[in-house]
C-alpha cells in the first residue's frame, strides 16, 4: 500500500484484471460501473492514507471536463460547470432505450391491475403517467392535493378535460440532499411535477373510497383505542395494502410491476419513466412535422433544437434530472425514430454522460 501507484498498479493491474475477470469465479469481467466505483474507492483509500502520514502523496491523474446543465437564468439556457475526471475510468456501454409499444402496455397494464388489484395498478399507472420514482409513488402523502378539485392548479383550464394537468408538488422519497424524515420517508428537494387531471381525479378517488376501507382494516386489528388513534394518525401515506391498511411499499410497487408477463425482459418501473419521457417528446416533435419539408440539413437542425428545448423546459424538470447530459438518451431516441444524426455538441454530452 505504501508504494503503489496508479499507472503501475491502480489502473495497470487492479482495473485491467477486474475488466478481464481475472478475479471473477467464471472469467467473465465486471461492468464498467462497478469496475469504476471499485478503482475510485481505492484511490480514495490511498489518498487518505497519505494524508494520515502512511505513505508517500498519492497522484491520482484527472482531465477536467465542462458539463452543460441547464438553467431557467441563462440567456443562452444551459450554463457550463467544470468537473474532474479519472484519467482511464472505463467507459460504460452506451444505453439504447427500448420501449413497448401501446398495445404491449394497454396488457400489461390490465395484467397488473387483474393480479394484484387497484391500489398496485393505480402505483403503477401512476409511474406511466407523471414519471415519478417508485420511491417518490410509495411516499406520497394522503393530503398530495387538496381534498377540494375546485382548489387544484391546473394548466390550460379551457381545453377539454383530457388535456389538462394538475400541478403537484413532492419531497417525500425525492432523490438529491436529504433534509431529514418523516414517518419513515426521506425528505429530499422539493420538485413541482403535472399530473394528468384523469389520474388525479381517479386517485382522489381512491383515497376517498378504496383507501378508507383498507385503513378500516388496520384500524380493526388494532386491540386498544389508544393503538386504534395512533394507527389513524400515523396512516399518511396514499396507498395502503387492500387486505391488511399497512403502507405500500416501493418493493410492493416493483414486485407488482414485474410478476407479470412482461413486454420485454428488463421492463421495469425505471424504464416506465422513460416511457413517460419518450412519449411527450414524440407527442410533442410530432407538432412539428411541417418542419421535414424544409430539407434535411435544415429539418434536422431544427427538430433537434425542438427536442432540447422540450427536454430541458418539459421532461427534465418532471424527472428531477439537473444535468442535460443525463437526459441526452431522450435526444438519441427521438433521432434513432426520424432517422436523423445527432449534432456534434450533443454527441459531446452523450460521451460526458458515460464518462461521469
Amino acid at each position: 500500500m505504501t508504494t503503489c501507484e496508479y499507472t503501475a498498479h491502480i489502473y495497470g493491474r487492479y482495473q485491467s484484471e477486474m475488466i478481464n475477470g481475472i478475479w471473477s469465479r467464471d472469467a467473465r469481467g465486471l461492468a464498467a460501473s462497478t469496475v469504476n466505483v471499485r478503482v475510485q474507492i481505492a484511490c480514495d483509500f490511498l489518498t487518505w492514507l497519505a494524508y494520515k502520514g502512511h505513505r508517500e502523496p498519492f497522484e491520482q491523474p484527472v482531465r477536467i471536463l465542462n458539463i452543460r446543465k441547464g438553467s431557467a437564468t441563462n440567456a443562452i439556457a444551459h450554463r457550463g460547470e467544470k468537473v474532474a475526471v479519472r484519467e482511464g475510468k472505463v467507459r460504460k456501454n452506451k444505453r439504447y432505450l427500448r420501449l413497448p409499444t401501446d398495445n404491449e402496455i394497454g396488457s400489461w397494464l390490465s395484467a397488473v391491475y387483474e393480479r394484484n388489484g387497484e391500489t398496485k395498478g393505480l402505483m403503477c399507472e401512476t409511474i406511466l403517467l407523471t414519471a415519478m420514482r417508485r420511491n417518490e409513488v410509495a411516499s406520497l402523502r394522503i393530503d398530495f392535493i387538496s381534498e377540494n378539485p375546485k382548489e387544484w392548479h391546473r394548466n390550460n383550464s379551457d381545453a377539454p378535460p383530457k388535456e389538462q394537468s394538475v400541478r403537484v408538488s413532492i419531497k417525500y422519497g425525492t432523490k438529491g440532499t436529504t433534509y431529514g424524515r418523516d414517518n419513515g420517508d426521506k425528505i429530499g428537494p422539493q420538485r413541482e411535477i403535472w399530473m394528468p387531471l384523469d389520474l388525479a381525479e381517479r386517485l382522489h378517488e381512491y383515497r376517498m373510497s378504496l383507501r378508507n376501507r383498507s385503513l378500516k382494516k388496520l384500524i380493526s386489528a388494532a386491540s386498544s383505542v389508544a393503538e386504534k388513534r395512533r394507527r389513524i394518525s400515523e396512516s399518511v401515506h396514499l396507498f395502503l395494502d387492500e387486505k391488511i391498511g399497512n403502507k405500500l411499499s416501493a418493493k410492493n410497487l416493483y414486485d407488482a410491476w414485474t410478476t407479470v408477463d412482461l413486454p420485454f425482459k428488463g421492463w421495469s418501473p425505471h424504464l416506465g419513466r422513460d416511457w413517460w419521457a419518450c412519449s411527450v417528446l414524440w407527442r410533442e416533435i410530432k407538432r412539428h412535422e411541417l418542419l421535414r419539408s424544409l430539407g434535411n440539413a435544415a429539418s434536422a437542425a431544427l427538430l433537434e433544437s425542438t427536442a432540447m428545448s422540450i427536454i430541458r423546459l418539459q421532461i427534465q424538470p418532471q424527472l428531477g434530472h439537473a444535468h442535460d447530459s443525463t437526459s441526452m438518451i431522450y435526444l438519441q431516441w427521438v433521432a434513432d425514430m426520424l432517422g436523423v444524426a445527432l449534432s456534434i455538441k450533443y454527441e459531446q454530452d452523450l460521451t460526458e454522460e458515460e464518462l461521469i
